[in-house]
């Protein structure tokens, strides 16, 4: 199974997130777009969608920005992963023609995996995920934003 570029990046943007709690400082796109090496117009889209469904909280104006919308050892990894997927079936049967007309197994095999992985996930938090070294090196990509006060929140929601 592999995850698509929406998901990859929005996790990237909550574990950095999860990080920035701990100094109780928002973000910026231009900051995670910066900081993360991710495209601008690819962060938009994703910062976004997790705005829209509360994982993010996006504040306008001065002193505004980006925090997590919850506090990061309530997320689970599961459940952000499949909100990020936007789908919760690795194939659809009705999509395409399919010649055994759903006589099959496959699906059900599949979406059994898939839901046996959502729940593996489910047992981390994103605290869990940034403890340890990859914490380390969230911090240290963190450093250089904390002396500079935020500027006002660059996001289109």
């Amino acid at each position: 199974m592999k995850l698509n570029h929406f998901t990859d990046i929005g996790l990237r943007i909550c574990m950095y997130m999860a990080q920035k709690q701990q100094h109780n400082a928002a973000t910026t796109i231009s900051e995670l777009s910066e900081r993360l090496c991710i495209s601008r117009n690819h962060l938009v889209k994703v910062v976004q969608f997790l705005s829209n469904n509360k994982i993010l909280a996006a504040t306008r104006g001065r002193g505004g920005g980006l925090r997590l919308g919850d506090k990061a050892g309530s997320i689970r990894i599961g459940q952000l992963v499949q909100l990020l997927e936007q789908s919760s079936n690795l194939i659809n049967c009705q999509s395409i023609s399919c010649v055994l007309d759903g006589s099959c197994l496959l699906k059900l095999a599949l979406d059994s995996a898939y839901q046996a992985f959502i729940e593996h996930l489910d047992h981390f938090s994103l605290q869990d995920v940034t403890a340890g070294k990859a914490g380390v090196l969230l911090q240290q990509l963190i450093q250089p934003s904390i002396a500079i006060s935020v500027d006002p929140v660059d996001i289109q929601a």
